[in-house]
């Protein structure tokens, strides 16, 4: 007969976990000085280990989470007892080595429920225990994402992420996207106060969570609120640049080996189908070289030019213009750079049309020095002109408008961490290059501070996961030649 006693309550009792990041390495020195190196992600470090209670523990470390109290009974003792000698040697050897360590908390079964990993070299983690009434909230700028397994808190202001093993660590979590008290919060979830205080300890010392202070007026003030060096930034902008520079995270950056069976890119999908491609004039370069103004007034000329009364370029401009900005030279590279020379972008030109050059938009073949006609419906035509000139501040169509695509894979598999960032500085370039050189052939240029990216797709017939618009860029010939100052509206910003 089975007992009908209802089952025994589980302990939730935290208990404090210690382990390496995978990427250390602890070896001991052959000599008689009883020294080990201990190699991170950022530096080697040589210490004693002459007490083999202090390599014991770092080695146990390195093979997962582990409770430093079955290493050396009563480490995590606080108070007097605490101040033996052989625990000293170990708490200073941990705080040595504390760019590599990793903080655990775990149930008494050993469940483990959130885990805090240092991503920078100084990494400091100094976890303390909030007073019940202290209140938090999670800091705007912090991210949840999926990571191998487990759920990842992370932000761009911490010196840590977290990885949240359980659903009770992701419920504790969601407590603090408004503000709330430790006590509320044990409350809420119907667990030990002292529970929610160790790990909520946690999350502050981490960064993901603030602690707020009572205001006179507004109820609960935070300090990050407050901080005018983070007024002007957004959280995701703040992360895409914090993640796309070395220094403060340990994401890979950089060239990256890429294989030789990698798969095919899957931007390749375009709406041609217009006709056969129109080759473009090439121009005489020599010709080019004995008329160009030079570069410094090319330089001080430079200006954005917004024209109502702008005018259609001929194919032997537009020819001209493309052949010296973005041609592929046969030698390779093109006129613009290009972070490893990988070229990710590629350019659309939409026209409003001519005799010469029919309404619609066409794709620049590089290397053949043509524009290949796609198969863009009318409307779609208009709506990417109308955007254009919308945004450029004109009262009518810009004669031709480059809008600028990435092929992003083709970038991120040789640059991981910093495609994103290169393929805008190669906007940049790019625009630069088309700016000098429309300045020296007397045509009027503007440079777009964004473009509609569903509009892109469409009308270029893309898939803009693997290839989206990244810049656009208008032309314009003009009545009287050069550009002046007082032709239409000029100015260096943006609009």
């Amino acid at each position: 007969m089975k007992s009908s006693a209802p089952p025994a309550p589980r302990d939730t009792r935290l208990i404090e976990l210690w382990s390496l990041r995978e990427d250390t390495k602890v070896r001991t020195a052959a000599d008689e000085a009883g020294t080990g190196l201990v190699s991170t992600l950022w530096e080697d470090i040589r210490l004693p280990m002459s007490d083999p209670v202090v390599h014991r523990a770092l080695e146990r470390m390195t093979y997962g989470p582990v409770s430093l109290d079955n290493v050396l009974p009563g480490f995590s003792v606080t108070g007097a007892v605490s101040r033996d000698p052989r625990r000293a040697a170990l708490r200073s050897t941990l705080d040595a080595v504390r760019q590599a360590v990793i903080r655990t908390l775990a149930l008494t079964d050993g469940t483990e429920q959130l885990s805090v990993v240092p991503i920078v070299r100084e990494a400091r983690f100094t976890p303390r225990m909030p007073a019940p009434e202290t209140t938090h909230r999670l800091s705007r700028f912090a991210t949840l994402r999926v990571g191998t397994g487990d759920m990842v808190l992370e932000s761009p202001l911490s010196t840590h992420r977290v990885v949240l093993h359980t659903p009770q660590a992701m419920w504790l979590v969601s407590c603090y996207v408004r503000p709330a008290s430790v006590r509320d919060t044990a409350r809420l979830l119907d667990i030990p106060l002292e529970v929610v205080r160790k790990a909520v300890g946690y999350l502050e010392a981490s960064g993901m969570l603030v602690p707020g202070s009572d205001g006179p007026d507004e109820g609960h003030s935070f300090a990050e609120d407050r901080d005018p060096a983070l007024e002007h930034w957004s959280p995701r902008e703040l992360m895409l640049h914090n993640r796309s520079r070395p220094g403060l995270h340990d994401e890979p950056l950089g060239l990256a080996r890429r294989s030789a069976e990698e798969p095919g890119d899957p931007g390749e999908r375009r709406r041609e189908g217009g006709g056969p491609p129109l080759p473009l004039p090439v121009p005489d370069l020599d010709r080019v070289l004995a008329t160009d103004p030079r570069l410094t007034t090319a330089l001080e000329a430079r200006r954005s030019v917004r024209a109502d009364d702008g005018l259609p370029l001929s194919p032997a401009q537009l020819g001209e213009l493309l052949y010296r900005a973005a041609r592929a030279r046969p030698a390779g590279g093109r006129p613009y750079p290009s972070v490893g020379s990988v070229y990710p972008l590629e350019l659309y030109v939409t026209v409003v049309g001519s005799a010469e050059l029919p309404r619609g938009s066409y794709h620049y073949d590089p290397a053949a020095h043509a524009l290949h006609p796609l198969d863009t419906r009318p409307a779609l035509v208009d709506a990417l002109l109308g955007e254009a000139g919308a945004t450029a501040g004109l009262s009518a169509e810009p004669p031709v408008l480059i809008s600028m695509t990435a092929r992003f894979r083709r970038i991120s598999a040789a640059y991981p961490g910093i495609a994103y960032s290169a393929l805008l500085k190669e906007v940049g370039a790019l625009q630069q290059t088309l700016y000098l050189v429309s300045t020296a052939m007397g045509i009027g240029p503007c440079a777009l501070a964004f473009g509609d990216t569903a509009t892109s797709a469409s009308a270029f017939g893309l898939d803009w996961r693997a290839e989206s618009g990244v810049g656009e860029f208008v032309l314009a010939a003009l009545p009287g030649g050069a550009p002046s100052a007082d032709h239409g509206r000029t100015g260096t910003r943006y609009p």
